[in-house]
Order: C-alpha cells, then structure tokens, then sequence
C-alpha cells in the first residue's frame, strides 16, 4: 500500500481556483447511528431497527459498490458514511480496499468514538485520506441538536487528537435555530482544532424530514441567518479556513460572499462534493440496503429516471421499488446517455441533473423580484417547503454584475484546498 500517513497529505496540501467538474462519490452503509440529531435526512430510519435501510451492509456489497464508483463511474474519491461509519466493524478494511484501488476514503463522522487513544492512527494506516466531522454548536447547543448529552466533549476530543496528529479535517455545522446565534463561535473552533474547511449547511427537508420533522423553533429564517453567518465567514476566511455554504439564495450572501454560495448547479465543481451520475446511483434503495444485489449501474442521460423507478435520491423517498433488472436495457441506456453526453457536453447534463433536482424534487420557488436578479439562471431560489414558513419576501435582486448563465461565475473565484492540483477532487 503506498503512503497513507495523513501529516504528509497535509504538508502537500495547496489551493486553487481551477474549477472541473468533481469525481468523488458517495455511499451510505446503512443508517445505524449513536446519535439522533434532529435535521438528519434519515431520521426515520435511524430510530427504526426494522427500517430495510437501518441495519449495516456487508463488507462484500460494499466493496462491490466502491469498485463500481471507481471502475464504472470514474471516481477517484469517495465520502463513506453511515449512519455513522466509525460504528461498522468492517470500516478499516474497507478503507483500506478503496485506497488501495485509488478512491480515496473521506469518512463523515460525528466524532465520538475517535477521540479514543489509537483510534486515529489506525484510520490513518487504513489510508483515510480525511475527516468531514459534524460539528453542530458549542457545548450543551451541540448535545441538544444531537440528542446526546456529552457528544460536545467527545467531538473536541477527537478534534484535539485530530489536531495533535496531523489529521486533515473539515467540518459540516448544519444551521438549525439554536445554532445560528454561535456560528461564529463554531468558526472559532473550527479555527482553533485547525480544520481546513467549514461547510454551512441549511436545514433542508430532504428525506425523512419531509414528514414533519422541521418546526418553527428548529427552523431559522434566511435573514436571520445571514447576520451571523457573514461574520463568521469573514472570521473563517480571514484564518485561511475555506468556507463552502450550501442551499441558500444567492442573495442572502454579501458581494464578497458569493464565491462561497453553493445551490445544486454549483455543486458539480465542488472538488469537495459529490458527483451527480454516481451520487443518484448509490441512492438508490438497493444500494443502500443491508439486503438484495445492487442494481446495475445507469449514466445521466435517456430514461435515467425510469432505470430508477421515478425516484430521485434521498429528496424525495416515496418507498422506490426495486427497477427492472433486464441487462440489455441498461447497457442500452448507457450507450445512449454516453452518445447524449458526447454532443451535448456533460457539464450541459449534469446542469439538467441540478435544475431537476431543484424545480421537480424540491419545489423550489422564485419571488417576483427574481426576474430582476443578475444571477436568477444559476440560482435555485427558495426551498418550496421554506416557502411555506416564511415566504420568499427576502429576495433581494443581485445587482451591479452582468447578468449570467454560468454557474461558476462567482465561485471561480475561490480559493478551495486540495491535494494535487491537476485533479482537485482527490483531496
């Protein structure tokens, strides 16, 4: 196995404007967790042992999945989570198999098991390339959106040891009610423990959060919002952290802001996002399941959507069947999703893919006011089920700038850390 001690991908770690379309993909393991945080996307099936998706998948599956990501759809990166995955017994060995076939393992972690002596040095040797770990408040605001009493400690643990190793990191601080009037405290943390970057994160309702979990004291308008998350992205930036902030308006972030505003069309060129083609592959329900084969792997393009069952990822769970397996119709749809690609370009089809996923799936609205937005083609609006707590009244017109129909227009302009330049996804 070659190199795998994280302090040196620290030391050859740089950043870079160059923006390409990204390559990592995704899996969920299962959705077994020690935590029972109350924006989760799979709450539901967290809570139900008896949920087909709860129970953990065998190695074998996830390896088959992971060999898939990497020889099938190109990806050279990989976010493995749970649930939570440092409870899979199999994690180690199954990070090890994904560096060791070049798709690089990210866990995404709610920190409370690593902050045990030894625990990171066995991730490190296993090839883990890095940490995304979920940081949700400070001090008893984090153990009341997690459900835990103690999880704070054992996060800044595992952060201090992060720290003291050398462990590259970043963090995801989903902005729910109680934690908007401290994100600026989550950034001093972020800070301090040394994460190279913070992810602010609305709370959406994707998922099982489309039964009713948001309520008003959970939800934070977007005006509310912003006061507090400007000053922490000034204070973020300020300390060389990079800021990525996901699913809000373009115009609840200040001029100097908007290369850190990321909606479904900019996701593509997030070296630290997932790639749209794999990304709806691995959410299908076979694919997330401790049960039954997975399905064969499809392209963005015709009839993608039927190969799926009319699903589409984890926005919009209606109980997906399992699609027809018939070979020939999915070696046929890949011929002619890779024929579409070809004359259209991929960056047109993955742009589809975003502009689906925000008008069909999640409802997305515009105010009156958007007509007159110079970035109104690349921006997705306002969440439909946000709508519906406070309206769209806070559309405020991005003036002062051409119009524009390229999504990276603002975020070519920020500086994002990876491993190798030439391929930007591989950190």
């Amino acid at each position: 196995m070659g190199e795998t001690n994280s302090q040196t991908v620290t030391s050859t770690l740089k950043q870079t404007t160059k923006r390409t379309m990204n390559k990592r993909g995704v899996m969920w393991l299962g959705q077994t967790c020690n935590l029972r945080c109350y924006f989760c996307y799979f709450i539901e099936r967290v809570a139900d042992r008896n949920h087909p998706e709860h129970a953990f998948m065998t190695l074998e599956k996830a390896k088959k999945m992971c060999h898939t990501l990497h020889y099938t759809y190109g990806n050279t990166a990989i976010d493995i989570q749970g649930g939570e995955p440092t409870i899979y017994k199999e994690i180690l060995e199954l990070s090890r198999y994904c560096h060791d076939i070049g798709l690089y393992p990210t866990l995404i972690t709610n920190g409370l098991v690593l902050g045990k002596p030894g625990e990171l040095e066995k991730y490190r040797e296993a090839g883990v390339r890095d940490f995304l770990v979920s940081l949700h408040g400070i001090g008893p605001i984090h153990d009341e959106v997690v459900c835990v009493k103690g999880a704070y400690e054992r996060i800044t643990n595992a952060l201090a040891r992060m720290k003291e190793l050398g462990v590259p990191f970043r963090i995801n601080c989903t902005m729910s009610k109680p934690v908007i009037p401290i994100l600026t405290e989550v950034a001093a943390k972020a800070i301090e423990y040394g994460a190279l970057a913070v992810n602010f994160i609305a709370f959406n309702p994707f998922g099982d959060q489309k039964s009713g979990h948001r309520r008003s004291d959970t939800v934070a308008s977007y005006s509310e919002v912003r006061v507090e998350l400007t000053k922490a992205i000034d204070i973020l930036e300020a300390a060389g952290v990079e800021v990525n902030v996901r699913y809000l308006p373009l115009c609840m972030a200040e001029e100097r802001h908007r290369k850190n505003f990321y909606n479904f069309q900019q996701l593509t060129y997030d070296h630290h996002e997932w790639d749209y083609q794999s990304w709806c592959w691995t959410m299908m329900r076979p694919q997330m399941m401790k049960e039954d084969g997975l399905v064969l792997p499809f392209l963005l393009g015709p009839y993608n959507r039927a190969l799926r069952g009319g699903d589409h990822c984890y926005i919009r769970d209606r109980g997906m069947k399992h699609p027809f397996k018939q070979g020939l119709k999915f070696l046929g749809q890949r011929l002619l999703s890779r024929l579409l690609q070809a004359v259209h370009g991929k960056d047109a089809v993955w742009r589809e893919e975003a502009r689906v996923r925000a008008i069909e799936d999640c409802g997305y609205l515009y105010h009156d006011a958007c007509q007159q937005c110079a970035a109104r083609a690349i921006c997705d609006g306002f969440h439909g089920d946000y709508a519906q707590f406070f309206g769209t009244a806070e559309a405020s017109p991005v003036s002062g700038v051409p119009a524009t129909d390229d999504p990276t227009v603002f975020i070519r302009e920020q500086k994002k850390w990876v491993e190798k330049e030439d391929e930007p996804w591989a950190l």
